[in-house]
């Protein structure tokens, strides 16, 4: 019987939940009692997910490192965004009653308008993911189905926390790290601590960090810096002592045709490993590598969207590193006034290496995806979804119905 994903995540005391509790009430009343009045630029939205689903013994197939997913029964978010001026706040908490943290505060940044004629900004803060264009569709209202793409999320059997033996140490792991977790340890114990291991970059984490953004003409771009690279988000203390740069530059061909182009780089392995590393190595020698190309077409009713990774991670276990690729291509088509279908197909590929033995084989398991459904918006704050999910793993489909209502606040 397969069970879901028992990775060890740091969750909030029994002493601190009742207070990430109390926060969240408080802002949400006071959020919501100052904008009733309409004497401030104050304005409190929240969004709840609502899903009946028999996941059985697949649960873990979408669940990512804080054991939440977006087919879990009840998600809520709330959103705090505050304006004065050229500067805006945006605040984001989420309540997960099946999640390791079940109150949290998700994000919050500043955004400064730094021209007043153009659409250029600064954010800095708890700053939501810039590589790539999934974020856009990350909320349920947003997204027309209910599944996310699995490179915003599954895990791979390459940990940031730990460091196997040697690259048999990490195959003998290919397939269990969305579903076990992984654990890499000698005579003496783990080598480094337990924590989920990396998606190619994680939709569910935010990153500290600061970013120019905005748009000249048919040009879109985002330049920034974060603390930690897009595999391992960094939301506290940080991780080794290297920032990661990353680029994004996009162009409008049409109103409807878009593609972008972005880059990310930066050291990704935790202070922990440092005594497992080659001699003379530091944790900062080793880094990801991102590449992506993304494209977002709207024409008459349909609308196309997709985009493919190239990653690559320098690593102590292979001279030549380990890399993975991923895709994803999702349509809609709007097949009537309020209705909805959508098909989504994507894919995670894992570099083919050898053993020790001359053996050859995929680093971790490779991992595809079709997702297809109807949605129907009963009203602009409601919508409601009827989904079936397949996911082709360890050499088998397995399906997960779903019906979601998606209702903002």
């Amino acid at each position: 019987m397969r069970r879901s994903s028992t990775v060890i995540h740091l969750t909030p005391s029994a002493a601190g939940r009742p207070i990430a509790v109390a926060t969240f009430l408080t802002l949400a009343l006071l959020g919501i009692a100052v904008s009733a009045r309409g004497q401030s630029a104050i304005q409190v939205r929240g969004l709840v997910d609502l899903v009946a689903t028999d996941v059985g013994d697949y649960r873990y197939l979408n669940t990512t490192n804080t054991n939440d997913g977006n087919f879990d029964a009840l998600r809520t978010r709330l959103f705090v965004d505050g304006k004065r001026g050229n500067t805006s706040v945006y605040i984001q908490f989420l309540v997960s009653p099946e999640s390791y943290s079940e109150f949290r505060f998700y994000g919050g940044y500043i955004m400064q308008r730094v021209h007043e004629e153009r659409n250029i900004f600064i954010e800095a803060g708890l700053i939501p993911v810039h590589d790539g264009i999934w974020a856009s569709q990350t909320y349920s209202n947003k997204n027309p189905l209910v599944g996310i793409p699995l490179q915003q999320y599954w895990k791979s059997s390459l940990p940031y926390t730990m460091m196997p033996n040697d690259l048999d140490d990490l195959l003998s792991k290919r397939g269990t790290a969305q579903e076990y977790g992984v654990t890499y340890a000698d005579t003496n114990g783990t080598r480094g601590y337990r924590y989920a291991s990396m998606p190619v970059l994680y939709d569910n984490c935010w990153n500290y960090g600061a970013f120019a953004l905005g748009t000249l003409g048919h040009f879109e771009f985002s330049f920034g810096l974060t603390l930690g690279p897009p595999s391992a988000s960094v939301q506290g203390a940080d991780i080794n002592d290297n920032l990661s740069p990353h680029a994004k530059i996009g162009y409008a061909f049409t109103p409807g045709l878009k593609t972008w182009f972005s880059y990310a780089h930066g050291a990704y392995l935790d202070r922990a490993v440092a005594p497992y590393l080659p001699a003379g190595a530091t944790v900062n020698d080793y880094y990801q590598d991102l590449y992506g190309l993304s494209v977002d077409w709207k024409i008459w009713k349909l609308w196309f969207m997709g985009e493919y990774f190239y990653n690559k991670y320098d690593t102590p276990l292979r001279k030549d590193g380990l890399a993975n690729q991923s895709f994803y291509v999702q349509s809609v088509y709007s097949v009537a006034p309020a209705w909805d279908i959508a098909l989504r197909y994507d894919g995670l590929m894992f570099q083919e290496v050898e053993n020790s033995l001359g053996e050859s084989m995929s680093w971790d398991e490779n991992v595809y995806r079709v997702e297809t459904g109807v949605g129907y918006h009963v009203s602009r704050d409601l919508v409601v979804k009827g989904v079936a999910q397949m996911t082709r793993y360890q050499n088998d489909w397995k399906l997960i119905p779903a019906i979601q209502a998606s209702f903002g606040f």
